[in-house]
């Protein structure tokens, strides 16, 4: 991480820069692509302002605190950028979570009872597997799972992982064309 320290009418002294030096340290633990940082530590009568510019992989962040104390000035623009960069990593990381599909395993099973000559089906009949398919589970929030399915003719049922919760989720379209949401029960 690249930082630069301006002084616009103060003394940038040792222990400031330290200070400034020590407190963007932090930075990294919030979000670690940061790659350019510009402080400019300002004074303007009793108002004593830090302004930070942070240059990351794709994203261009700006924040500025001013109080009557410098130390105060730089506390306060750490805790917007922290904030900031918080809210933008949980951003890229719902992005990145989006498309990601899990592969899962389904198997229909279907009775052969029109064809049984029985008018009872003994307790050791089973049935036989007749379609076993592989079906992809794709991250998605539940207004996109809806849409997927009514503009879908052929499927009456989707599968997808709930992107708010992480679990396993079910959509169903009704015979009467109403459709049925499906979620585990978390205890």
């Amino acid at each position: 991480m690249q930082v630069s320290i301006t002084g616009r009418h103060v003394e940038l002294t040792e222990p400031l820069k330290a200070y400034v030096h020590d407190k963007l340290g932090h930075l990294k633990h919030a979000f670690d692509h940061v790659v350019d940082v510009h402080v400019v530590l300002s004074v303007e009568k009793h108002r004593q302002r830090c302004e930070v510019d942070i240059s990351a992989k794709g994203v261009h962040i700006h924040a500025k605190h001013e109080t009557d104390d410098m130390y105060a000035s730089i506390d306060g623009v750490i805790d917007k950028l922290n904030r900031q960069l918080k809210r933008y990593r949980a951003k890229l990381h719902r992005h990145q979570n989006k498309g990601r599909k899990t592969s899962m395993r389904l198997k229909y099973k279907t009775l052969d009872v029109a064809h049984t000559q029985a008018e009872e089906l003994p307790e050791t009949y089973v049935p036989n597997t007749l379609v076993e398919e592989s079906v992809e589970v794709e991250v998605m929030s539940l207004d996109d799972a809806v849409m997927r399915l009514e503009l879908s003719e052929k499927d009456n049922v989707l599968l997808f992982t709930n992107e708010e919760t992480g679990k396993l989720n079910a959509l169903t379209r009704k015979p009467d064309g109403s459709l049925s949401w499906i979620e585990p029960e978390v205890n």
